[in-house]
């Protein structure tokens, strides 16, 4: 019930704030079952642009730091998000992860780790998002946030589709199978940006 009220509010001033326009809805809004859904990370808020764009609850993974203050920790947590050390390997996030993936929900990742503004750079693709889902069983989405974050800007939502990014190996994974299928992952979120622009 929280998460509801607190998506209406976010879209009201959503819409007040920003031109927002999301390309494929569809893609997300039919998909049922476990899903990561990964994209772009350039503002804070972009967990909330992503969740106000569909009828589907997000669980966002979120840096540990932002839960050290306990008003936004409650808040965070009433919405479903989730803390990871980003420094480490963080036991308690996958758990998690996958506690809301094999419940069918929606996991929200933003696979570079921290906010990024300079473009593609497949050194920052982060092999973790690609073990989660390889546990899971589930497949991954790709999305892509364009835009100005400035009042009346026009943002983009560029929702990819569903994609299986195992399907061409076989037999056990290991660490460089996850970190090619990292890169292949960012690629297909900034791939996004130049199909929309065409």
């Amino acid at each position: 019930m929280f998460y509801k009220i607190a998506v209406i509010v976010l879209k009201v001033l959503v819409f007040i704030i920003f031109d927002l326009e999301v390309y494929n809805r569809e893609n997300l809004d039919n998909i049922d079952g476990g899903l990561i859904i990964c994209g772009n990370h350039r503002s804070m808020i972009d967990p909330v642009i992503l969740a106000v764009s569909t009828k589907r609850q997000i669980h966002f993974m979120g840096k540990k730091e932002l839960f050290e203050n306990k008003f936004l920790s409650f808040l965070f947590r009433s919405l479903g998000a989730f803390p990871v050390d980003r420094k480490g390997v963080s036991l308690s996030a996958i758990k998690n992860s996958l506690n809301v993936l094999n419940k069918g929900g929606i996991l929200g990742i933003y696979p570079e780790g921290t906010r990024i503004k300079t473009g593609f750079d497949e050194k920052n693709a982060k092999s973790g998002i690609a073990l989660i889902a390889n546990k899971a069983k589930v497949g991954i989405m790709p999305v892509y946030l364009d835009g100005p974050y400035k009042f009346r800007g026009k943002l983009r939502l560029y929702i990819g589709e569903e994609k299986d990014y195992f399907k061409n190996y076989d037999g056990r994974l290991n660490s460089e199978d996850y970190t090619e299928i990292g890169i292949e992952i960012l690629k297909d979120i900034y791939r996004l940006k130049n199909e929309g622009m065409k």
